[in-house]
C-alpha cells in the first residue's frame, strides 16, 4: 500500500496577524520620493533667494563701475540746474556732452560733472577741461573714447556722468574693463559661497 502524505494547510491570516505585520517597507519608496521633492524645493527656493539678493548689488555695481565707448561728438551744452533761476548767482552751471553712435547714429547724452571727494570715488576735478576737449571735438565732428558711469533713465531724466574723454579713431576698440571683471568675479564668488552654504544646510550652524 502506498503511503499517503498528508498535506499541511496553513491557517489563513487573521486580523491580528495582519495588524502586527510590518508595513514600513511599503512606505520606504514614498518617503524617499518626498525627501527628494523637499530637497528640490529647497534648492529652488535657495536659488531664487540668491538671485533676488544678488540683483540689487549687481545693478549697483553695473551703474557705478566705469564703461567705455567710442562715439562721435556732435555738440556740447551748458545748462542751469533744474529749478534754479538766472538771479541765483550761487548756482553753478552744468556741463553736458552730446554724442552719437558711429554706426547707428543713435543719440547719446552725457553729464559732465565733478565727483570731487564724494561718492562714487572717481576724484574728478577737471570737468571744465573735459568740456573744452568735447567742444573742440564737436567743432570737427570727431570721434572720442568716452569713459563714464551710470545709465540713461528717461523717466527720471538721468543721464550717465562722463569721467574722461580723449580723441580716438572711429575704428578704435574700447579697452576691456578688467577692473569690472575683477569686481564681478569677487562678487559672484561670494554669492556662490553663500549659495553653497544654503545647499549644505550649514547656514544655521555657522551663524
Amino acid at each position: 500500500m502506498g503511503v499517503k502524505l498528508k498535506r499541511r494547510c496553513h491557517p489563513a491570516p487573521n486580523a491580528l496577524s495582519l495588524r502586527n505585520y510590518d508595513h514600513s517597507h511599503l512606505f520606504l519608496g514614498k518617503d524617499r520620493t518626498l525627501n527628494m521633492a523637499s530637497k528640490h524645493r529647497r534648492i529652488l527656493f535657495g536659488t531664487v533667494i540668491a538671485l533676488l539678493v544678488a540683483a540689487v548689488p549687481a545693478a549697483f555695481l553695473y551703474y557705478f563701475l566705469p564703461h567705455h565707448d567710442v562715439l562721435r561728438i556732435v555738440g556740447t551744452d551748458t545748462r542751469r540746474p533744474i529749478g534754479s533761476t538766472k538771479s541765483d548767482v550761487s548756482t553753478h552751471m552744468e556741463f553736458f556732452v552730446n554724442a552719437e553712435d558711429i554706426e547707428t547714429q543713435q543719440p547719446r547724452v552725457f553729464h559732465n560733472e565733478d565727483t570731487r571727494w564724494g561718492f562714487p570715488w572717481y576724484f574728478k576735478f577737471n570737468s571744465a577741461e573735459l568740456q573744452a576737449v568735447a567742444q573742440s571735438l564737436a567743432n570737427e565732428r570727431g570721434t572720442a573714447l568716452i569713459t563714464y558711469y551710470g545709465m540713461r533713465i528717461k523717466i527720471l531724466s538721468i543721464v550717465p556722468n562722463l569721467t574722461n574723454i580723449k580723441r580716438a579713431a572711429p575704428d578704435e576698440v574700447p579697452p576691456l574693463p578688467w577692473f569690472d571683471f575683477g569686481i564681478a568675479t569677487i562678487f559672484m564668488a561670494g554669492i556662490a559661497y553663500l549659495l553653497g552654504l544654503w545647499f549644505r544646510g550649514d547656514w544655521k550652524r555657522r551663524r
